[in-house]
């Protein structure tokens, strides 16, 4: 599997974990969790596009 495919299914499962609180928190680890990991997911498509 790839690493990009990896980081998607994590990404899915944070979501998934995730309360859809009325007001989410910075400091949420579900939320410190997916703004890492899409850009990290960012970063994996960025690379793939340029080289």
């Amino acid at each position: 599997m790839m690493q990009e495919e990896k980081v998607q299914k994590a990404l899915d499962a944070v979501n998934d974990a995730c309360g859809k609180c009325e007001l989410c928190s910075p400091d949420c680890p579900l939320a410190i969790s997916r703004r890492a990991l899409q850009g990290l997911l960012y970063d994996l498509q960025s690379m793939k596009e340029n080289g």
